[in-house]
C-alpha cells in the first residue's frame, strides 16, 4: 500500500513539473547565449551529451548534474543561470527515472526522505534565489572548486564509509527489508542529517547539481547503509529538484529543447553505466573520471583568464 501511494504521488509530481516545464519555459530566452535544437544533427549531439552524463553519473553513484553544467557552460555557451535552471530539470527527470528502479528493490527509506527533504527544500529555494546573481567568472570558479573536490575524493578517500559514534552506541531504530531479503537496521544521528541535508539543499540550488554527490556519503557517515542511502537519496532529490524546478520555470531559466533531450540521453546512459559498472574495476572507474573532472575544471578556470 505504500509503494502504491508513493508511485502515485511520484506521478502527481512528474506530471506538475512538465506543466511547469511548459508552461514557464523557453526554448531561447533572450538574454540567453546559445543556439535553439535544429534538425537531426542539432538533436543527436545533444542526446549524446545526456547519455554520457548519465553513464557518468551512475559510475560515480550520484546524478550527474555536477558534469552536465560545466558541459553546459563550456560546450554550449549557457549562461551560469540557464546552465543551472536546466541542470536541475535534467537531474529531476534522472533521479525520478532512478526513484521508480529503486522502488522496486525496496530499499527506500521513505519516512527518512520525506524527513530530510523537508528541511533541505528551504535550503534549495535559498540558494536559488542566490543563484540569479552569478556571473561568468565567479560560477565557474566555485564550480572547479567542486569538481577539484570531487577528484581528491575519487583519488584519495576509498571508502565514504563513517559511522557517527552515537549510531555505534544507540539501538537501531530503523528497519528496511528489501526486495533480495535482506534486513538493513541502523540508528541514523538525525541532528547532523538534518544539518547537512539543508546545506546540501542549498548547494543544490545554488550550483544545479541534484545533490546526491553529497548527499549519498551524508547519510552513509551518519550510519545508514549506503545501499539504503543511495536509495533514499534518489527519493529525497526527486523532491527538492521537482521544487527547483518550480523556481526556475518561474525565472524562465529551463530550457525545454534541451531538458527533453538531455534527460532522454541521461536515462539510457544510466542504464547503461549500470551494466559497464558491474564489467569494469571500480578504481579504474574512479581513476579516469577524476582524470575527467580535473581536465575539465581547469578547462572552467581557463575559461575566464
Amino acid at each position: 500500500m505504500r509503494q502504491t501511494t508513493v508511485r502515485r504521488v511520484l506521478l502527481v509530481i512528474a506530471v506538475m513539473a512538465a506543466a511547469a516545464l511548459l508552461g514557464g519555459c523557453s526554448y531561447v530566452r533572450p538574454d540567453a547565449q546559445h543556439d535553439m535544437i535544429e534538425g537531426f544533427f542539432g538533436v543527436l549531439p545533444v542526446v549524446l551529451t545526456g547519455v554520457f552524463v548519465g553513464l557518468i553519473g551512475t559510475l560515480v553513484g550520484a546524478g550527474g548534474g555536477f558534469i552536465l553544467v560545466p558541459i553546459l557552460l563550456i560546450a554550449y555557451g549557457f549562461t551560469p543561470q540557464h546552465a543551472i535552471g536546466t541542470s536541475t530539470a535534467v537531474v529531476f527527470l534522472n533521479a525520478l527515472s532512478g526513484t521508480f528502479s529503486y522502488m522496486s528493490q525496496e530499499r527506500i527509506d521513505y519516512g527518512l526522505g520525506v524527513k530530510f527533504s523537508v528541511v533541505a527544500v528551504p535550503g534549495v529555494v535559498i540558494g536559488a534565489i542566490v543563484s540569479q546573481s552569478f556571473n561568468m567568472v565567479v560560477f565557474s570558479v566555485i564550480f572547479a572548486l567542486l569538481l577539484m573536490a570531487v577528484t581528491y575524493t575519487l583519488v584519495f578517500v576509498d571508502e565514504f564509509y563513517l559511522v557517527c559514534s552515537k549510531s555505534q552506541t544507540e539501538p537501531s531504530t530503523r528497519v528496511v527489508y528489501d526486495s533480495a531479503g535482506e534486513t538493513h537496521t541502523y540508528s541514523p544521528d538525525m541532528a547532523v542529517g538534518f544539518g547537512g541535508s539543508f546545506l546540501v539543499g542549498i548547494l543544490s540550488g545554488l550550483l544545479g547539481v541534484g545533490g546526491g554527490l553529497m548527499h549519498v556519503p551524508l547519510m552513509n557517515f551518519i550510519g545508514i547503509p549506503i545501499h539504503i542511502a543511495a536509495a533514499t537519496s534518489h527519493f529525497i532529490i526527486v523532491i527538492t529538484s521537482f521544487f527547483g524546478v518550480m523556481i526556475f520555470a518561474g525565472l524562465k531559466t529551463i530550457d525545454l529543447d534541451y531538458t527533453v533531450f538531455l534527460g532522454v540521453g541521461t536515462i539510457l546512459g544510466a542504464y547503461y553505466g549500470a551494466k559497464l559498472a558491474m564489467a569494469v574495476h571500480p578504481e579504474l572507474i574512479k581513476r579516469v573520471i577524476a582524470v575527467l573532472l580535473l581536465i575539465v575544471s581547469v578547462k572552467l578556470i581557463l575559461g575566464i583568464i
